[in-house]
């Protein structure tokens, strides 16, 4: 392992022993959503889910990236996991990003902006990003204790592009949040869980693997 991902992964467990849960993201919610396929795109992305037309039901989490108390604005993290072929789910994160989809930014509530993965995947077509952006009509503060309640009156609903260029600057499907979930939480991991047709891209993929397994391990989280 190089110095860098060495550092950010002591790091990472350093926080989670600090934190006594996740490095980052430590406040959040599990909720039941569906993902929407309206039509088959012109040409595979290569993952199943995108790939025909239907609905599928997925896990997704909501929260805020540095844990910060009440509705306070800040980087605030989009997590779905998606079934694959062969039984093997694949996990997608997002962030509240800024003008340009690189750049993280903080939001004072869950429908306030879009949500980015930040770093590429890479494709035989070409690097892409993928892009949450939340449907105008259900505002909620950036609380997660405020989801619940807020979920009554309906769903929370994102579009899911990919972005920039090639192909992909497209729609490529719909995801409709409803309930909150019981039972124990979920450690998603966007570089483990990857599909072989869009593996994670760039350095920030593998520092971001480094500071995920350091926060686990801190905690002493089973990788699901």
């Amino acid at each position: 392992m190089s110095s860098p991902e060495a550092l950010v992964r002591m790091l990472g467990h350093l926080a989670g022993r600090v934190r006594s849960g996740r490095a980052l993201h430590n406040r959040g919610v599990l909720l039941s959503a569906t993902l929407v396929v309206a039509a088959a795109p012109g040409r595979p992305l290569g993952l199943e889910v995108f790939d025909r037309p239907g609905r599928t039901e997925v896990v997704v989490r909501l929260s805020k990236g540095t844990g910060l108390p009440g509705r306070l604005p800040d980087v605030l993290g989009l997590a779905v996991r998606l079934p694959d072929t062969g039984g093997r789910h694949v996990d997608l994160l997002l962030s509240t990003c800024g003008a340009v989809a690189w750049l993280p930014w903080p939001r004072a509530g869950f429908t306030a902006g879009p949500y980015s993965s930040l770093a590429s995947y890479r494709h035989r077509s070409g690097l892409f990003r993928l892009l949450a952006v939340p449907d105008h009509g259900l505002s909620v503060p950036a609380d997660p204790a405020l989801l619940e309640p807020a979920l009554k009156r309906g769903p929370l609903v994102f579009r899911l592009y990919g972005v920039p260029g090639h192909e992909f600057a497209r729609p490529l499907a719909t995801l409709e949040l409803r309930d909150v979930l019981a039972g124990p939480d979920v450690a998603f991991d966007p570089v483990v869980n990857s599909a072989p047709a869009m593996p994670p891209a760039g350095v920030l993929q593998r520092l971001r693997r480094a500071a995920y397994d350091g926060s686990r391990r801190a905690r002493r989280a089973r990788l699901d």
